[in-house]
């Protein structure tokens, strides 16, 4: 095994930790939130002040990560992580919720340094094959997760069974944090960094200047703005249709990771070597508004079984692709700039996608987020097809 090789596993194994932490929690908190009062509005407005934390911060760790290397900024995320827990296990009002996501969120420069660490480590042959092991690293989080999330809490949640969940994910984010001190070996190598009071164009000076890249995170925003519409009301939805409580909710989140597994653990790399990463993005994302729809229309176990194998496949392959589409606009050195502004892009969409659901619920029904997030699906194939035909259909450059 080559160096590179050990390093991209190295990092694979640190976000598959902390994102098995990130997973045990996420099925539960719509259910803490209303245990302490809220209402589905403040709920999903809570759940997304993580990501308007990580919006605010994910171009400034991206920054820095250029200047002192990706393993520090990967450590200090994770301990970030670690406090959050912490201040959501103590938790008596969503408003005290709302401020530890926030503060979490502030903290998460990790994702876009372990993306950018990826970067580092490819070449043109490479770069999707990478991207592919950090989102199956995810992926096997979030079947981990929830099922770990759905044994803790038991079939009757409690406070106490709450408060286990989240001492566990702040274990798990710490782990994590240990593992990358010991096991990851810097990516970045001194020649590549930023040197101190080098002057660097603005964000959107640099999304200006590159329309390729402006477009791949344009859909990166409307793919995860329409993701976060369903992550955040489909506990919801389960307990209005099918009258699940979490446990349900927490196994079928596992079961979804599955797919994502299998598909960026080594399908979404092959496609994007046989069909060229934007066609395999185009029919990712085609899958992607499929999925959305006949969950919209979903009153069963099995139609919305069905919808949900369509979602999976869609987001297995096109989120290691468009990835990598990203990464391939960045040089050298500003991997962790330009994965940071898609890291951005990601938290605008996963704040505008809580704030619209909890509404979109309260308002006009139970599918009505579904229905919204096949929209902006539809939304970000406009855009990639925007592309001129012999880009739209080629390699990365």
């Amino acid at each position: 095994m080559d160096s590179r090789t050990g390093s991209i596993l190295a990092l694979a194994s640190v976000v598959l930790i902390g994102m098995t932490g990130f997973g045990i929690f996420l099925p539960i908190f719509p259910f803490l939130s209303l245990d302490l009062g809220a209402t589905p509005t403040a709920t999903t407005i809570a759940m997304g002040a993580y990501s308007f934390g990580q919006l605010v911060s994910s171009p400034l760790w991206g920054r820095l990560s250029d200047r002192i290397g990706r393993k520090p900024i990967l450590i200090v995320g994770l301990l970030g992580g670690v406090v959050s827990y912490f201040w959501i296990a103590h938790a008596n009002t969503v408003y005290d919720l709302g401020a530890a996501r926030l503060f979490g969120g502030l903290m998460a420069g990790n994702v876009g340094a372990a993306f950018a660490a990826a970067a580092d480590l490819a070449d043109d042959k490479t770069r999707a094959r990478n991207m592919g092991l950090l989102g199956a690293a995810v992926g096997f989080g979030f079947i981990a997760g929830p099922a770990f999330g759905a044994f803790l809490i038991g079939h009757e949640p409690t406070r106490e069974s709450f408060v286990t969940v989240c001492y566990a994910s702040a274990a798990l984010a710490g782990l994590a944090a240990l593992a990358a001190l010991v096991f990851f070996r810097e990516s970045l190598t001194p020649e590549a960094r930023t040197q101190p009071g080098a002057r660097r164009r603005s964000r959107f000076t640099l999304l200006a200047s590159r329309p390729s890249l402006l477009r791949f995170v344009v859909v990166t925003f409307l793919a995860i703005a329409a993701q976060a519409l369903m992550e955040t009301t489909f506990g919801l939805w389960a307990d209005a249709e099918l009258q699940w409580g979490p446990r349900e909710v927490g196994w079928t989140l596992a079961a979804l990771g599955v797919g994502a597994v299998l598909l960026q653990g080594g399908g979404a790399g092959r496609a994007a070597r046989v069909l060229g990463e934007r066609m395999t993005l185009l029919i990712g994302l085609t899958l992607f508004a499929a999925g959305f729809a006949g969950l919209a229309v979903s009153h069963e176990a099995p139609t919305m079984a069905a919808s949900l194998t369509a979602l999976v496949i869609g987001i297995g392959l096109a989120t290691p692709a468009l990835n990598s589409l990203i990464a391939a606009q960045a040089a050298e050195d500003e991997r962790g700039e330009v994965m940071g502004l898609s890291q951005s892009a990601s938290a605008l969409g996963r704040v505008a996608g809580p704030l619209g659901a909890g509404a979109l619920f309260d308002q006009l029904g139970s599918a009505a987020p579904f229905a919204m997030a096949a929209v902006l699906i539809m939304a970000a194939l406009f855009v990639t097809l925007g592309e001129p035909a012999k880009e739209a259909f080629g390699q990365a450059r």
